[in-house]
């Protein structure tokens, strides 16, 4: 009986541990930001930031003045410009924002642009200051409808926010040219 008892004992601490470790969640997810979602207006709010949807934007080709040269990028994909108005609430700020496509892919904004005027990832925002800045996607278009946009402070720690945006109901329709301006 002793050896019955011990035998039971066993499967039921095996069984109990299979348990939690099945229902437990990884280590990248209990370390990840949480996510909240913008209002119907635009609108998200995040615990060190505010920022909202402006507008969204598509080019075939980006130009801008960078030391009084212009610069011109191009792409074979889509570029999507996020218009954006930013506040930080109690301390400056600096921002990620990622693009998540409709298929489940995540794009970060494209380096090739990174010199680019206003840019959100090169932006530091100042507490009860509000400033316009672009966020801007190198992506297929088939990412675009059903994607959505996540902002995120680029030095999150475990309890902060990551405030995520609907992406447009339609394809914005795609300029030739696009000209960013300080």
């Amino acid at each position: 009986m002793n050896t019955f008892g011990s035998l039971v004992t066993v499967l039921l601490g095996g069984s109990a541990l299979a348990t939690m470790v099945s229902t437990v969640p990884d280590y990248n997810s209990s370390f990840q930001p949480f996510a909240l979602f913008a209002d119907e207006g635009g609108t998200g709010q995040g615990r060190q930031f505010t920022a909202e949807l402006i507008g969204f934007r598509r080019a075939g080709t980006i130009s801008y003045a960078q030391f009084g040269q212009d610069v011109t990028r191009d792409t074979s994909a889509t570029f999507l410009v996020v218009d954006l108005s930013v506040t930080a609430q109690s301390e400056s700020q600096r921002l990620i924002p990622i693009w998540l496509g409709a298929t489940g892919r995540q794009y970060h904004q494209s380096a090739r642009l990174e010199d680019a005027p206003r840019i959100l990832s090169e932006a530091t925002f100042q507490p009860g200051l509000t400033d316009r800045t672009v966020a801007i996607f190198e992506v297929p278009e088939d990412e675009i409808i059903g994607g959505q946009l996540g902002i995120l402070p680029r030095a999150w720690t475990v309890l902060d926010n990551a405030v995520h945006y609907a992406g447009p109901a339609t394809l914005p329709s795609k300029q030739t040219m696009l000209r960013l301006k300080p």
